[in-house]
């Protein structure tokens, strides 16, 4: 998430005429715009979507990682995917890589399997939610009619329709429906088709789908599974995905937050998860950990927030990846998460695949004497805050991922790690340049979606950590033709 990605929706308004009458059009435009956004962001009310627990709920049935892990048998490789935000460009990049990974097979006693099939768990941040939700959703439906339902589809331009329409601005002038509702009924109508977590909590032969958000009132991340939504009181179940989805994109100015109601009513102590990962932290004097617990401690407090108050989750996590540290931290230590996340056999190899869809801006910062305008330095100070983060958060889960493998490995039991990251580093400069003007919307054409996902095929063939374990596996992957070729439409832009 980035101030880049306000352009693209504001540009559906701009137009591209550049007359002196035109110019004047569109500031008279802007100051309706800008007056009803105002008047409109004063009145609005967020939504409750979420229920309290059930009286008879039993803990069992919730959507957990480890009521997921029983319910699925689990093969020799564990691969865990981080799906990043950047708009139809990362959901296009991260379907990229599920088909990649369902056209690479391996032996297995003597069958043959798609890797596809031994992903355990997607944890997604904003536009790589679309990707992940829908397929914890439908499956392999989404290799049948995910391009059209989403990938090939000007989202963006419906929106802002819907949102940013005369009427409807006149109409929100005297309601209280936010414009991330309007967002949300759209989704769940044409994306989602009104499914909720209890259709993907029963699920046994796809991955466990982790949705991520940033939830301001307790300033921290804020995960889509039943631990998190049990300091609320709360029932993830009967959630629609469409709101998850939301709150995950929920870019803040340009939308509102989705509220979650913290219902306050079902707990006269502490969650014994809770206390255990308290006493851990402090024993290993974990400070990252020790943050997480707090957060989750500020949901109990009686005078807490009455709202969790979810925007982008790119604001706290651009890639998903730090859910693997807070959903690990939680669970105990590596040799208990992994009794509990694979309880029919301990696998022979980690996999961390890492889908990272950022975007460098080109500006015209240090060409000249002149001094950088607003939007320039505004989109270079984000970029330089993002990048940086997401080189720490990598650094840091490869090396924790080498030692965890090292905790759970045995003479007789060796556990391998591999730690593979997808971004536009791979990729040659002019093709990097390419990349880098693919806005961050929800608005490809369709030969820039069909680029994006085939270049996500080619980052992976010539990754060398995924040449390492498709070596280790003795893996058939599909011959890559040369079609990832810059499309027409973009070659001005890259040369």
């Amino acid at each position: 998430m980035s101030i880049k990605t306000l352009d693209p929706m504001l540009a559906e308004l701009k137009g591209r005429q550049h007359s002196f009458a035109a110019c004047l059009a569109h500031l008279a435009l802007w100051g309706v715009i800008l007056v009803a956004l105002q008047l409109s962001g004063c009145a609005s009310v967020g939504k409750i979507g979420n229920q309290s627990i059930p009286e008879n709920a039993h803990p069992a049935t919730g959507y957990t990682l480890a009521n997921h892990a029983r319910s699925r048998p689990n093969g020799d490789t564990a691969i865990f995917l981080a799906f990043s935000g950047g708009g139809s460009r990362a959901a296009a990049l991260a379907y990229g890589v599920l088909q990649e990974l369902n056209e690479t097979h391996f032996p297995n006693h003597g069958k043959q399997m798609r890797l596809l099939d031994e992903v355990d768990q997607i944890s997604s941040v904003s536009g790589g939610s679309f990707t992940a939700a829908y397929y914890g959703l439908f499956g392999d439906q989404i290799f049948d009619d995910f391009k059209q339902v989403f990938l090939y589809k000007d989202v963006q331009s419906e929106l802002s329709n819907l949102v940013f329409g005369f009427m409807r601005m006149v109409q929100r002038m005297f309601t209280v429906v936010s414009r991330t509702e309007v967002a949300i009924d759209y989704y769940d109508k044409y994306i989602f088709r009104g499914k909720t977590f209890a259709d993907m909590q029963h699920v046994v032969d796809r991955p466990f789908i982790l949705i991520n958000a940033t939830d301001l009132a307790v300033r921290s991340q804020f995960i889509f599974f039943q631990p998190q939504f049990d300091v609320l009181c709360s029932d993830l179940s009967s959630l629609k995905v469409s709101r998850a989805v939301a709150a995950s994109s929920a870019v803040p100015v340009l939308f509102d937050p989705v509220l979650m109601k913290n219902y306050h009513d079902c707990y006269t102590k502490k969650p014994a998860w809770l206390s255990e990962t308290e006493k851990r932290a402090k024993r290993t004097d974990n400070s990252r950990l020790m943050q997480a617990a707090d957060a989750m401690n500020r949901y109990l407090d009686k005078d807490a927030p009455a709202y969790a108050t979810l925007v982008d989750g790119g604001v706290t996590d651009n890639l998903g990846l730090r859910t693997v540290l807070r959903t690990v931290g939680f669970a105990g230590e590596a040799k208990d998460v992994i009794k509990q996340l694979y309880p029919h056999k301990r696998p022979k190899r980690f996999v961390i695949i890492v889908v990272d869809a950022s975007t460098s801006a080109e500006t015209d910062i240090g060409k000249s004497k002149k001094s950088p305008s607003i939007a320039d330095t505004l989109s270079v100070v984000t970029d330089i805050q993002l990048h940086l983060y997401n080189t720490e958060t990598d650094e840091l889960l490869k090396r924790r991922l080498k030692e965890w493998a090292g905790q759970v490995s045995t003479p007789e039991h060796p556990v391998e790690s591999y730690f593979i990251e997808i971004n536009s580093q791979g990729l040659q400069k002019k093709k990097r340049n390419f990349f880098n003007t693919v806005p961050t919307s929800f608005s490809l054409k369709k030969d820039q979606a069909d680029w994006l996902i085939e270049t996500a095929a080619t980052l992976m063939r010539e990754n060398k950590e995924y040449q390492r374990l498709l070596h280790d596996l003795h893996a058939q992957a599909r011959p890559l033709d040369d079609q990832a070729e810059i499309p027409s439409s973009g070659l001005s832009k890259a040369e």
